[in-house]
């Protein structure tokens, strides 16, 4: 009697049935391919009892898993939940070890839809913090920087500098940098508050309780209720917080000062929401309660985190009335919330900022960081210490990238000039720490690294999204990529110098570590 093996798949990044999948079976000497094309998928055996390994090949990755089954009668296999694009990453020395900062430019994608034909605008420039003197020390005269390229991706860098910001003690100093819908995008710069107002109360939708989670920084997270299909992951059920900062001398610059982190959802994920034309706006909201005790728009632009942990501003300056100030935080990302604190902003007269050139850089081969098992309502977080030498997927964007090397020319101004790394590569910036200003007396300093780059994930729906050209510039028409020829005013003769590495389909995988 012959045998008839039945599989369902259970996609949780592909649709959910897996059509389109195909699977490579080995049974006994023989080597089967097959592709889903309706339902129910069956697969005829012969005479074999036992199939020895199956290697679902998903549409949104291709990585290989062995399935050893004994028995034939049915299986069913799920899609590993993996990441392949995102963002670079950003680790700082810590006196004992590279720790994980955050990921780069998250509001800076490339060929990135939300819609058939419609990307999403490019803001590619960020400011993000990288720690106080406490959290980021020198080793051997030098503060040390790593970014790394991790993912199936590659990062076109054109500016990196560090800035070092001495303020007075009891202030924070914080980025206007952050994920919005569109244009125009936020004036880039650092700005110092003072007078920390704690919220008083707050209430997620459900009306759990969860002021004290939202007090400080402790990695304790005010999450959402329910989040959207695996399909549309980075969405989640809409919820709302309601915030209460008691009475409030509205005539002050305040601002919503909000540290959190956002699950980005791609390509595929943004695809497979512009299909469902009844999903609410994700970005969130606010909202403030009248004297009558009604919710009324607030005419801000929130934003939200993007990516990874980071802390975002909302000016309300001018937006808000002397008394009691309580407000209704709405979204529908999946957005978890570490802390939301009103601030005053203080002005910059008694804050020093210097800009860093970084003294040596050198970019290499390191690999790719396993992650840390954490639970979901912490940001997917990658372990330095942890290397290891092949991707999760077998093909990457090719093309010609930069040599490894020193590239301290490409990366000291916003020139168009850009370090193109991909999957594996990593960069060394080392600034000395002899070339900073000592710090006077009564202050506190902070570091903070300023880039200027796009990022371009090779998910499927990514145009251009499996080669490394063309290249992006400034000024660029995001919804022409692709298509837009380059203009020829710019001074392209770095190519020929620095783009010598030719990094072909195959992901670079390596048995053991290479010394830079």
């Amino acid at each position: 009697m012959n045998t008839m093996m039945k599989v369902r798949m259970e996609g949780s990044r592909s649709n959910p049935s897996g059509i389109g999948v195909k699977l490579e079976v080995t049974t006994g000497g023989l080597r089967l391919s097959r592709t889903l094309h309706e339902l129910p998928f069956e697969i005829g055996l012969g005479k074999r009892k036992k199939v020895d390994s199956i290697d679902p090949h998903w549409s949104d990755t291709i990585t290989q898993v062995d399935y050893e089954i004994e028995s034939c009668s049915s299986l069913v296999i799920f899609e590993l939940e993996m990441p392949t694009g995102s963002c670079p990453y950003l680790y700082a020395w810590d006196g004992k070890q590279f720790r994980f900062v955050t990921d780069l430019l998250g509001a800076a994608p490339l060929g990135l839809p939300v819609a058939d034909g419609v990307y999403i605008p490019a803001d590619t420039e960020e400011f993000v913090w990288i720690g106080n003197e406490s959290m980021f020390p020198t080793k051997e005269g030098q503060h040390i920087l790593q970014i790394t390229e991790e993912l199936r991706e590659v990062l076109y860098l054109d500016e990196a500098k560090m800035m070092v910001v001495d303020h007075p003690v009891g202030t924070e100093v914080h980025s206007s940098s952050k994920l919005v819908p569109g244009p125009p995008f936020p004036e880039h710069r650092l700005v110092t508050y003072g007078n920390v107002r704690s919220v008083k109360s707050a209430l997620r939708q459900d009306k759990l309780d969860v002021t004290s989670a939202l007090q400080r920084v402790d990695q304790i997270m005010v999450s959402p209720l329910a989040l959207q299909a695996p399909q549309l992951r980075g969405l989640a059920e809409p919820y709302s917080i309601e915030l209460d900062f008691g009475y409030v001398d509205g005539t002050r610059p305040w601002a919503l000062v909000m540290t959190g982190w956002l699950h980005f959802g791609g390509g595929m994920a943004n695809m497979g929401a512009s299909h469902h034309p009844d999903l609410a706006f994700p970005f969130p909201t606010l909202e403030i309660q009248n004297s009558n005790g009604d919710w009324q728009p607030l005419d801000v632009t929130v934003g939200a985190p993007a990516g990874k942990t980071k802390t975002m501003v909302v000016d309300l300056s001018g937006k808000l009335l002397t008394g009691n100030l309580r407000l209704k935080l709405s979204m529908a990302f999946e957005i978890h919330w570490d802390r939301i604190q009103l601030m005053q902003a203080m002005g910059e007269t008694d804050t020093q900022i210097y800009t860093m050139q970084a003294t040596s850089t050198d970019l290499h081969w390191r690999g790719f960081s396993a992650f840390k098992d954490l639970p979901w309502t912490q940001p997917l977080t990658p372990d330095y210490e942890q290397v290891q030498f092949s991707p999760n997927w077998l093909i990457t964007p090719s093309g010609w990238v930069t040599r490894y090397g020193e590239v301290g020319d490409l990366i000291a101004s916003r020139d168009n000039e850009l370090v193109l790394m991909n999957g594996g590569d990593e960069l060394t910036l080392n600034f000395a720490s002899d070339q900073i200003p000592d710090k006077q007396s009564e202050v506190e300093r902070d570091f903070f690294l300023l880039t200027s780059g796009l990022d371009k994930d090779a998910d499927f729906h990514v145009a251009k999204g499996w080669t490394v050209g063309p290249l992006p510039w400034h000024g660029m028409n995001d919804q022409e990529y692709g298509s837009e020829p380059r203009p020829q005013s710019l001074n392209d003769d770095w190519m020929d110098a620095y783009n010598t590495r030719w990094v072909g389909e195959m992901t670079l995988r390596q048995k053991r570590q290479s010394k830079p």
